[in-house]
């Protein structure tokens, strides 16, 4: 955005400057899925701060323009529903770059304490804007912040986050199903297994019904694909490698040919069902697969630990020397993340994005 300055380089408020920062806000839902978190957290802050000084100067020209006390209307007369209107579409762009920053902060730089204020931001930008759709979707991933060990926080805010679709419009049935399938990838992390394959099969099936679960323009994070690798990765971590097998194989079979970074997820899912399966051998193939695709370093990680003890198989040292990787090295595996972006880069897990 290249807002007008006064002379003291300060962002002077107009519509203008407000119609440019909402359209990059739009543009921004495409660099997601091309641009290095740290990359893009550098350019949507800066985004986010002009933001919040475009969204003070409509609140300041709002309060200018309303009514007076003895019901006059300000200065120039007339209507001012336009200032307000405007600000609140500046307003809710604003709640929109801060879920942004606050999803890539938890689920692609995996820094909770980052995400936790930024979401929480986005929360109360989105309320203040009229927002419930974006609201419900920051109290959501909100429910994937540790909660500092206090008890029930997640569902607490599920809870608020199901308040607020109840009464939302248009977007709020797709919204659930996010919802549902974040709920999932939380149980999971709990160990609520059962919990979190009951959640995200419930997902599956409201989403064969998707023209009548409409998501909202910036919620693009759902399709069948993205659900089954997240189903197979629960049930992985239910220990129901079969099924899991058979859950990624028919996600490959509807993702889109050029679809590479859900590809490499998919390759990845299935080298760590195969190594939970003792097929090394199997296992390695997928995992270079997916290395094919797109770099898959941080996917691919969660299958070391399955691996180690074939490490004396030349494709298991082969996969390590491509990943750098050295056997003495300790790396945890990688839990489930959130299904949607590439899957690039050390440390990044797939999940729910």
């Amino acid at each position: 955005m290249s807002p007008t300055a006064d002379g003291s380089g300060a962002v002077v408020p107009g519509s203008t400057d407000r119609a440019e920062f909402e359209a990059d806000t739009r543009a921004h839902r495409q660099l997601y899925w091309t641009t290095e978190p740290a990359e893009l957290i550098a350019t949507v802050t800066g985004h986010i701060a002009a933001g919040r000084t475009l969204s003070a100067g409509a609140g300041d020209a709002a309060g200018a323009d309303a009514p007076s006390e003895d019901g006059e209307d300000g200065e120039d007369g007339g209507d001012r529903t336009d200032g307000a209107a405007d600000g609140a579409g500046t307003a809710a762009a604003l709640a929109e770059s801060l879920l942004l920053v606050g999803r890539l902060e938890l689920l692609g730089r995996h820094d909770p304490e980052a995400a936790r204020p930024v979401l929480q931001e986005a929360r109360t930008t989105a309320v203040a804007a009229g927002e419930p759709l974006l609201a419900a979707a920051a109290l959501g991933l909100l429910a994937l912040v540790p909660a500092d060990g206090r008890a029930g926080a997640a569902a607490e805010s599920f809870t608020a986050a199901r308040s607020l679709l109840a009464h939302a419009g248009t977007g709020a049935a797709g919204l659930l199903d996010w919802l549902e399938a974040v709920e999932a990838e939380r149980a999971t992390r709990d160990g609520e297994h059962e919990k979190a394959i009951r959640l995200i099969s419930r997902v599956e099936g409201a989403r064969v019904r998707s023209d009548d679960r409409p998501f909202p323009p910036w919620l693009d994070w759902c399709t069948t694909a993205r659900i089954g690798i997240l189903k197979g990765r629960i049930q992985l971590a239910a220990g129901l490698v079969a099924q899991a097998r058979r859950t990624l194989l028919y996600a490959m079979a509807t993702v889109r040919p050029d679809d590479h970074g859900q590809r490499a997820l998919i390759y990845a899912g299935l080298a760590a069902a195969e190594a939970a399966d003792g097929q090394a051998y199997e296992s390695c193939g997928y995992a270079c697969r997916a290395l094919e695709h797109i770099e898959a370093g941080g996917d691919v990680m969660g299958v070391r630990g399955g691996l180690e003890e074939y490490l004396h198989d030349s494709c298991v040292q082969d996969l390590y020397e491509s990943l750098a990787f050295s056997p003495a090295e300790s790396v945890a595996p990688a839990d489930i993340g959130e299904v949607t972006r590439r899957g690039t880069g050390a440390g990044r897990t797939p999940g729910i994005r």
